[in-house]
Protein backbone atom coordinates (compact mmCIF):
# COMPACT_ATOMS: atom_id res chain seq x y z
CA UNK A 1 0.00 0.00 0.00
CA UNK A 2 1.39 3.44 -0.85
CA UNK A 3 1.59 6.40 1.49
CA UNK A 4 -1.51 8.00 0.03
CA UNK A 5 -3.49 4.77 0.59
CA UNK A 6 -2.41 4.60 4.24
CA UNK A 7 -3.41 8.22 4.77
CA UNK A 8 -6.84 7.58 3.26
CA UNK A 9 -7.39 4.52 5.46
CA UNK A 10 -6.18 6.37 8.55
CA UNK A 11 -8.39 9.35 7.73
CA UNK A 12 -11.42 7.13 7.14
CA UNK A 13 -10.82 5.23 10.38
CA UNK A 14 -10.37 8.49 12.23
CA UNK A 15 -13.66 9.85 10.87
CA UNK A 16 -15.43 6.61 11.80
CA UNK A 17 -14.06 6.80 15.35
CA UNK A 18 -15.26 10.40 15.68
CA UNK A 19 -18.72 9.42 14.41
CA UNK A 20 -18.93 6.58 16.95
CA UNK A 21 -17.63 8.81 19.73
CA UNK A 22 -20.29 11.43 18.95
CA UNK A 23 -23.17 9.04 18.17
CA UNK A 24 -22.72 6.68 21.13
CA UNK A 25 -23.45 9.29 23.82
CA UNK A 26 -26.45 10.49 21.81
CA UNK A 27 -27.84 6.96 21.63
CA UNK A 28 -27.28 6.42 25.35
CA UNK A 29 -28.93 9.72 26.18
CA UNK A 30 -32.09 8.87 24.23
CA UNK A 31 -32.36 5.17 25.11
CA UNK A 32 -34.79 4.57 28.00
CA UNK A 33 -33.33 2.73 30.96
CA UNK A 34 -35.13 0.70 33.60
CA UNK A 35 -33.69 2.95 36.30
CA UNK A 36 -35.21 6.00 34.57
CA UNK A 37 -38.76 4.66 34.94
CA UNK A 38 -40.77 5.87 37.92
CA UNK A 39 -42.02 3.29 40.39
CA UNK A 40 -45.57 4.00 39.18
CA UNK A 41 -44.52 3.27 35.59
CA UNK A 42 -42.83 0.06 36.71
CA UNK A 43 -45.99 -1.01 38.55
CA UNK A 44 -48.08 -0.36 35.42
CA UNK A 45 -45.60 -2.36 33.34
CA UNK A 46 -45.91 -5.31 35.75
CA UNK A 47 -49.70 -5.26 35.42
CA UNK A 48 -49.44 -5.20 31.63
CA UNK A 49 -46.97 -8.09 31.60
CA UNK A 50 -48.92 -10.30 34.02
CA UNK A 51 -52.16 -9.59 32.15
CA UNK A 52 -50.47 -10.81 28.96
CA UNK A 53 -49.52 -14.03 30.78
CA UNK A 54 -53.08 -14.43 32.09
CA UNK A 55 -54.56 -13.92 28.63
CA UNK A 56 -52.26 -16.62 27.20
CA UNK A 57 -53.41 -18.97 29.97
CA UNK A 58 -57.11 -18.26 29.34
CA UNK A 59 -57.73 -16.06 32.41
CA UNK A 60 -59.34 -12.65 32.29
CA UNK A 61 -57.01 -9.70 32.83
CA UNK A 62 -56.67 -8.29 36.34
CA UNK A 63 -58.39 -5.09 37.24
CA UNK A 64 -56.20 -2.77 39.31
CA UNK A 65 -57.47 -2.21 42.84
CA UNK A 66 -56.44 1.04 44.52
CA UNK A 67 -56.61 -0.63 47.94
CA UNK A 68 -54.42 -3.56 46.86
CA UNK A 69 -52.00 -1.18 45.16
CA UNK A 70 -51.72 0.89 48.33
CA UNK A 71 -51.08 -2.20 50.47
CA UNK A 72 -48.45 -3.43 48.00
CA UNK A 73 -46.77 -0.03 47.66
CA UNK A 74 -46.58 0.47 51.43
CA UNK A 75 -45.08 -2.99 51.93
CA UNK A 76 -42.44 -2.47 49.23
CA UNK A 77 -41.59 0.94 50.71
CA UNK A 78 -41.24 -0.53 54.19
CA UNK A 79 -38.97 -3.34 52.95
CA UNK A 80 -36.83 -0.82 51.04
CA UNK A 81 -36.61 1.64 53.91
CA UNK A 82 -35.61 -0.98 56.48
CA UNK A 83 -33.67 -3.38 54.21
CA UNK A 84 -35.60 -6.57 54.83
CA UNK A 85 -37.36 -9.07 52.60
CA UNK A 86 -40.38 -10.91 53.96
CA UNK A 87 -44.12 -11.39 53.58
CA UNK A 88 -44.34 -10.50 57.27
CA UNK A 89 -43.96 -6.79 58.01
CA UNK A 90 -41.54 -5.65 60.69
CA UNK A 91 -44.55 -5.00 62.92
CA UNK A 92 -45.65 -8.63 62.52
CA UNK A 93 -48.53 -8.04 60.10
CA UNK A 94 -49.32 -10.59 57.41
CA UNK A 95 -50.25 -9.70 53.83
CA UNK A 96 -53.92 -10.29 54.72
CA UNK A 97 -53.75 -7.83 57.60
CA UNK A 98 -52.05 -5.18 55.47
CA UNK A 99 -54.61 -5.68 52.68
CA UNK A 100 -57.53 -5.52 55.13
CA UNK A 101 -56.08 -2.34 56.66
CA UNK A 102 -56.61 -0.73 53.24
CA UNK A 103 -60.29 -1.70 53.29
CA UNK A 104 -60.05 -4.64 50.89
CA UNK A 105 -61.78 -7.74 52.28
CA UNK A 106 -60.98 -10.29 49.57
CA UNK A 107 -57.19 -10.63 49.63
CA UNK A 108 -56.02 -13.95 48.25
CA UNK A 109 -52.25 -13.98 47.66
CA UNK A 110 -49.05 -11.98 47.64
CA UNK A 111 -45.87 -12.17 45.54
CA UNK A 112 -42.74 -10.32 46.57
CA UNK A 113 -39.36 -9.99 44.91
CA UNK A 114 -36.24 -7.88 45.31
CA UNK A 115 -33.29 -6.90 43.18
CA UNK A 116 -34.76 -7.39 39.70
CA UNK A 117 -33.99 -4.17 37.79
CA UNK A 118 -37.03 -4.10 35.49
CA UNK A 119 -40.68 -5.08 35.28
CA UNK A 120 -39.80 -7.66 32.63
CA UNK A 121 -37.13 -9.28 34.81
CA UNK A 122 -39.35 -9.49 37.89
CA UNK A 123 -42.32 -10.94 35.98
CA UNK A 124 -39.98 -13.42 34.29
CA UNK A 125 -38.66 -14.49 37.72
CA UNK A 126 -42.18 -14.85 39.12
CA UNK A 127 -43.31 -16.89 36.11
CA UNK A 128 -40.37 -19.28 36.61
CA UNK A 129 -41.39 -19.88 40.24
CA UNK A 130 -44.19 -22.41 40.76
CA UNK A 131 -45.92 -20.61 43.64
CA UNK A 132 -45.64 -17.13 42.19
CA UNK A 133 -46.79 -18.34 38.78
CA UNK A 134 -49.78 -20.06 40.40
CA UNK A 135 -50.82 -16.75 42.03
CA UNK A 136 -50.55 -14.86 38.73
CA UNK A 137 -52.39 -17.51 36.69
CA UNK A 138 -55.09 -18.31 39.27
CA UNK A 139 -58.21 -17.35 37.32
CA UNK A 140 -60.09 -16.91 40.63
CA UNK A 141 -57.91 -13.89 41.33
CA UNK A 142 -59.61 -10.89 39.72
CA UNK A 143 -57.81 -7.86 41.16
CA UNK A 144 -54.19 -6.84 41.58
CA UNK A 145 -52.17 -4.10 43.21
CA UNK A 146 -48.48 -3.66 42.52
CA UNK A 147 -46.02 -1.73 44.65
CA UNK A 148 -42.43 -0.88 43.75
CA UNK A 149 -39.88 0.93 45.92
CA UNK A 150 -36.21 1.73 45.46
CA UNK A 151 -33.68 1.53 48.26
CA UNK A 152 -32.48 -0.95 50.84
CA UNK A 153 -29.91 -3.66 50.40
CA UNK A 154 -31.52 -5.05 47.23
CA UNK A 155 -31.91 -1.69 45.50
CA UNK A 156 -35.52 -2.33 44.44
CA UNK A 157 -38.45 -4.16 46.02
CA UNK A 158 -41.58 -5.48 44.31
CA UNK A 159 -44.92 -6.53 45.82
CA UNK A 160 -48.02 -7.90 44.09
CA UNK A 161 -51.17 -8.25 46.16
CA UNK A 162 -54.06 -10.22 44.70
CA UNK A 163 -57.79 -10.33 45.42
CA UNK A 164 -60.79 -12.33 44.36
CA UNK A 165 -63.10 -9.35 43.64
Amino acid sequence: MNTAGRTTVRTSLGRAAVCVAVAAPLALATAPTASAATTSELARQVVTLVNAQRTKAGCSPFRVSTALATAARLHSADMARYSYFSHTSRDGRSPWQRILAQGYHYGSAENIAAGQPSAWSVVTAWMKSTGHRRNILNCSNKAIGVGVARGGSYGIYWTQDFGTR
